[in-house]
């Protein structure tokens, strides 16, 4: 991340701090085990019907996904996803209806359970700190109360975003979006990778990810460590693509749990002012493409601290063109901010911008307070981030619909009062 200077005594302390987002490992391992091969993307059994269309309506109720009501017009603007033939999860958690189609939720409030951006149906537990190693190694976590073996989100956050300020406490500023996650049937961990504000090594923190992930069962004795998730933002969706070249193509005896998924929230991959520089497009460019993870980059498109379309800057939209595997996208969360593209301005604005999913409302404080001075926690998370993360869990353990996380609800930002809806963009799908 870079950095605001406002004064010269914090240019150097805000640059170190939150531009220190890059990583590299020039080793290249092929996995050598035999593992199935997952059919083409355009063929075989599908979860969904080939087309759907998008909801483009405000109603008064709430209707199944496959149920919706007939006055309910397609938006034509909006091309149609084709469903990945993807085989379908089973051992779905317990209590974890499946996702609804939200028709009446307006933009200014969180959707009702159990559309995937809403409150989960489950009661969950007090956030709990535990230790995985050293010192620094922390993770917090947050689980469903309901008796049960459940799926697992690790979590990587932010630089310098893992507590709320210097030596706060840790997860405060996205304990919201851990809250969200464990009441839909699924154990979130947040794991602090990251020793001190200097540190750059981002390779290291992928490795520390994956001892967080061996850890676990023995602190979470309701954790299925075989249904794994890999969810990071900005420094830390550097560190969960990382974690995920070293897991997927060095563990040639599968020791850990490939994720099923990996999701990515505004990555950052840009040199620091100081520090050393590992640039993720080594991994990116050497991921192994017979691997069954998902891979899904989601960036906001008035992202000015790690902004996917610039060609100097190999964040976003680089390191989605550099992954050979079909099992990819990437999403831009479009807000209502005046000006943008796809949607007209709204009261309240709805922020696209790098903060989210911060649970934090404003200053985030500390170091990390200097690169983000506004950061709002808005529907943008719960139609964004917070809906793809729970939607892909869904999916890929809960038999939930695909159309959530991989389907044509990816570009469903939430209900406007009038009608209508706010819209998101589809950049890039591996599986067209």
């Amino acid at each position: 991340m870079n950095f605001s200077r406002h004064a010269l005594s914090l240019v150097l302390a805000a640059a170190v701090a939150a531009a220190l987002a890059a990583c590299g490992d020039p080793a290249v391992t092929e996995k050598t085990d035999a593992l199935s091969l997952p059919k083409d993307f355009a063929q075989g059994d599908a979860i969904l019907s080939d087309v759907e269309a998008p909801i483009d309506a405000v109603t008064d109720a709430v209707a199944p996904a496959d149920d919706l009501a007939p006055d309910v017009p397609a938006t034509p603007d909006i091309a149609p996803d084709l469903a990945p033939d993807v085989p379908p999860a089973v051992d779905a958690a317990p209590d974890v209806p499946p996702p609804l189609t939200c028709q009446d939720c307006d933009f200014t409030v969180q959707p009702l359970a159990p559309h995937p951006g809403g409150p989960g149906p489950l009661t969950i537990s007090d956030p709990q700190t535990v230790s995985y190693g050293a010192s620094y190694q922390q993770m917090l976590i947050v689980k469903p109360m309901t008796p049960g073996i459940f799926p697992v989100m690790l979590f990587v956050p932010g630089k310098q975003l893992g507590s709320n300020g210097m030596g706060g406490t840790l997860g405060t500023n996205y304990l919201d979006f851990l809250k969200h996650v464990a009441s839909h049937g699924y154990i979130a961990a947040l794991v602090q990778v990251e020793m001190n504000a200097l540190d750059a090594d981002h390779v290291r923190m992928g490795d520390d990810l994956l001892a967080a992930q061996k850890a676990l069962p023995d602190v979470v004795t309701t954790a299925d460590m075989s249904k794994i998730i890999y969810v990071g933002h900005s420094m830390g969706a550097k560190v969960v693509l990382l974690a995920a070249y070293k897991n997927i193509n060095t563990d040639t005896k599968n020791a850990i749990q490939d994720p099923a998924a990996v999701m990515m929230f505004a990555i950052s991959n840009e040199p620091p002012p100081v520090g050393t520089f590992q640039d993720a497009q080594v991994q990116a460019k050497g991921m192994w493409s017979g691997a069954d993870t998902y891979f899904t980059f989601v960036q906001a498109k008035d992202d000015t601290i790690a902004p996917y379309l610039d060609a100097t800057k190999a964040n976003g939209l680089t390191l989605y063109n550099e992954l050979k595997t079909d099992k990819k996208q990437i999403i831009v969360l479009h807000g209502t901010m005046a000006g943008d593209a796809l949607n007209a301005p709204t009261v309240p604005a709805l922020h696209a911008d790098h903060s989210a999913p911060l649970t934090i409302e404003g200053k985030p404080g500390g170091l990390a307070g200097l690169a983000m001075p506004d950061s709002h926690l808005d529907a943008l998370d719960w139609y964004g981030y917070w809906k793809l993360t729970v939607g892909a869990l869904d999916f890929h353990f809960a038999k939930g619909d695909q159309k959530w996380a991989y389907g044509a609800m990816r570009e469903h930002g939430g209900n406007l009062p009038g009608g209508g809806y706010i819209k998101h963009e589809v950049l890039g799908q591996g599986w067209k």
